[in-house]
């Protein structure tokens, strides 16, 4: 075998490694992306087992219309404000996350959207007396995911509750092992 045989036999193996490597690392960019996926929707339904958060999402959703300040705010819940207040920043977190892609909107709509846009209207009083007292960045994440969620179900088809919209869902066939 002559030298220009075996650099061509030589290009070949290098061209067909690196085809290799990207279909590789395009497979495990993808497991990544799921792995990441999986992750997010874990943690985000781990705040349903925080008592203290729960509470605090119950008594934001029942609390009257009208608290717009903070002082009023604290008046009115008490020792527990800190509890209802953590809840508002997990809104404000969860809406910075989505626009950034760090978090599926489609994942928070499941879980939260109803919460979500039930607070922010209780909570808007408040929200807008913070930001007339401060400046325009109070809980400005909290509104842009209340907005976007509020845009979502004026433009698609508003899924109906889980029980109702999946009642005929059966779990897949489980594989022996």
């Amino acid at each position: 075998m002559d030298i220009e045989t075996a650099a061509s036999y030589a290009e070949i193996i290098g061209l067909v490694t690196i085809l290799g490597a990207a279909v590789y690392s395009w497979y495990q960019i993808r497991e990544m992306k799921a792995s990441r996926d999986s992750a997010a929707a874990l943690v985000l339904s781990e705040h349903f087992q925080r008592p203290a958060w729960v509470g605090g999402v119950v008594e934001l959703v029942y609390q009257p219309k009208g608290l717009d300040s903070l002082e009023t705010f604290k008046e009115h819940h008490g020792e527990r404000w800190p509890d209802l207040f953590a809840v508002m920043a997990t809104w404000e977190s969860m809406g910075a996350l989505v626009h950034r892609g760090d978090l599926d909107f489609h994942l928070v709509y499941d879980l939260y959207s109803g919460l979500i846009l039930s607070t922010h209207e209780v909570c808007e009083p408040l929200i807008q007396g913070e930001r007339d007292k401060f400046d325009n960045t109070r809980f400005e994440w909290f509104t842009w995911l209340a907005d976007r969620i509020r845009e979502f179900n004026d433009s698609q088809h508003v899924p109906e509750a889980a029980y109702l919209e999946h009642r005929n869902w059966k779990p897949p066939v489980r594989k022996p092992n």
